[in-house]
């Protein structure tokens, strides 16, 4: 069950975002809205070192100390409608990220629409994730994330990567992401009620606002729709009662029948993107289930997969006759 929090918060939402949903969206007070919804969700940034800094022609900031990076790095694309932006909220949720997972996370400014259309959005994660790469972070732990629009942005990130033979990152955590622009989910109907935050009309309004004009069901907008072959483990975690239910259930579903290593959390009676509501006792539940996630994939991964070929090349120079485990289970090395 929600905690208390949880439920008054669904409230909140229910009188005051899901019923900006109407015909005849303005952006304008949408995002008058979200800078009101910003002041509260961000209020108290955590005390991390801050750098912005710019990936080809990107603007970005990067949330954790320089050193960081030797342990790991995280690209992290934020949610919005693809027309949002909450930078108070996603810097608090990007600090967060780094402090529990220890690694340095790069918050990625990609352009919104309605002034910048697809496929704008998308060639700015794909520069920045290219930049990362030529910069060697695929040499140490390297994971992705994003949520809603930013977990759309990330799984056609991966996609569009694997398609240019880049380096994939160890993993990727996707939060209540929008995978099918189509809106044809079952959840889309039999949620369009319990759903606080949004409704039916604001499913068919976004796409004229990011992609007007376009085929809604081109993997590039609806990832759902794409090749999932050769993907990296993948988290998506969702509310039980959000109208983008069925987007995690399905893309799970889409992932494990192409054999990638996928699994769904469904957080019962929970808003869309809970993890940014930091006084919910399930954000704090739910960001170290995402940190835990990251580390076991990307930071411990590869530490056990060091130790083992250590162990394997040890052995080889060693007398044949004696036999040593050519496997080691992360339980038996220390957490970094």
């Amino acid at each position: 069950m929600p905690s208390l929090r949880a439920k008054a918060t669904n409230r909140f939402l229910r009188a005051t975002t899901k019923r900006l949903w109407r015909p005849g969206l303005d952006i304008l007070r949408v995002r008058e809205h979200t800078t009101r919804m910003d002041a509260r969700l961000g209020w108290r940034l955590m005390p991390v070192p801050v750098e912005p800094v710019t990936f080809a022609g990107v603007p970005a900031t990067w949330f954790g100390a320089p050193e960081l990076a030797n342990r790991g790095t995280l690209l992290y694309l934020h949610g919005g409608a693809w027309c949002l932006h909450l930078p108070a909220t996603y810097g608090r949720l990007a600090a967060t990220l780094s402090r529990l997972t220890g690694m340095r996370v790069l918050l990625a400014n990609y352009r919104l629409a309605p002034e910048h259309p697809f496929p704008a959005a998308i060639d700015d994660c794909l520069a920045v994730y290219n930049s990362l790469v030529e910069l060697g972070v695929t040499d140490r732990p390297f994971a992705l994330a994003g949520d809603s629009a930013g977990g759309n942005l990330a799984l056609v990130t991966l996609m569009r990567a694997r398609d240019a033979l880049l380096p994939l990152p160890d993993c990727a955590a996707l939060l209540s992401p929008s995978t099918d622009m189509t809106g044809s989910g079952p959840s889309m109907r039999y949620n369009a009620d319990a759903d606080p935050m949004f409704s039916p009309t604001a499913i068919d309004l976004v796409p004229d606002q990011y992609c007007p004009g376009q085929d809604l069901r081109n993997p590039l907008l609806s990832p759902l729709f794409g090749n999932w072959n050769g993907l990296p483990p993948l988290l998506f975690h969702a509310g039980s009662t959000e109208m983008l239910l069925d987007d995690s259930v399905r893309a799970q579903d889409r992932a494990l029948q192409a054999g990638v290593d996928a699994q769904i959390e469904v957080w019962v009676g929970l808003p869309h993107v809970f993890h940014v509501f930091r006084w919910l006792p399930e954000s704090r539940t739910g960001l170290k289930s995402v940190a835990d996630f990251i580390v076991q994939r990307s930071v411990q991964r590869r530490a056990t997969t060091a130790y083992a070929t250590e162990l394997a090349a040890g052995a080889r120079d060693m007398d044949d006759s004696v036999t040593y485990p050519s496997l080691v289970s992360a339980d038996l090395l220390p957490v970094p």
